[in-house]
């Protein structure tokens, strides 16, 4: 289901020209993020490309969604802006799509946290931290190294940035965030 107001690219300022290593940081935490809502939501590659159909993308070169989720992370030499911002659109629309999900999720962590219980004891969230691990593992393939500790706490800490980056607004939430943590200067969008 699309918004009222399909999220645009000319809604993801860039105040300067972002430098490689910028451009991988953002490749880098983008990719979390799209782990995070594939694991979640078991969307499959021909439903990510109606997306971008949807938002009419169709139009930019998204190899690196063509090879989603089963293609290893994305190399420096495939970074492109344009590519990452529809990345952006396509993972706010998704987002927004799973929104109940993504709560209803985020309750259960609250539940296993009030409870005193391991969210492994929550049998949805058990699925989504097993399925978050292996797809990240198979598409960093011997650069995943992190513990299983490490990628759970990331796959439960991205629940509340899906939360986030699917309101209204989530698309500028996640570009700013993006460039933020890319130490690119960021241009506040007016309306988050």
């Amino acid at each position: 289901m699309m918004p009222a107001s399909t999220p645009k690219l000319d809604d993801l300022p860039l105040e300067s020209k972002l430098d490689s290593s910028q451009l991988h940081k953002i490749a880098t935490e983008l990719d979390l993020v799209m782990i995070a809502l594939v694991a979640l939501t078991q969307v499959n590659q021909a439903e990510i490309k109606q997306i971008a159909q949807d938002l009419q993308l169709e139009s930019i070169d998204l190899g690196w969604v063509n090879e989603w989720p089963l293609g290893q992370s994305i190399s420096p030499q495939q970074l492109d802006i344009k590519q990452l911002r529809a990345l952006v659109l396509i993972a706010n629309s998704l987002a927004q799509a799973h929104q109940i999900l993504v709560r209803r999720n985020i309750n259960y962590w609250q539940q296993t946290v009030q409870y005193h219980q391991l969210p492994l004891q929550s049998p949805s969230l058990a699925d989504y931290i097993g399925s978050f691990i292996k797809i990240y593992q198979d598409r960093r393939g011997g650069e995943a190294s992190q513990s299983f500790e490490v990628l759970s706490d990331t796959a439960l800490n991205l629940l509340i940035g899906l939360l986030f980056y699917g309101s209204a607004n989530g698309h500028q939430r996640l570009w700013a965030a993006l460039l933020q943590r890319s130490g690119s200067r960021v241009i506040p969008p007016s309306s988050i």
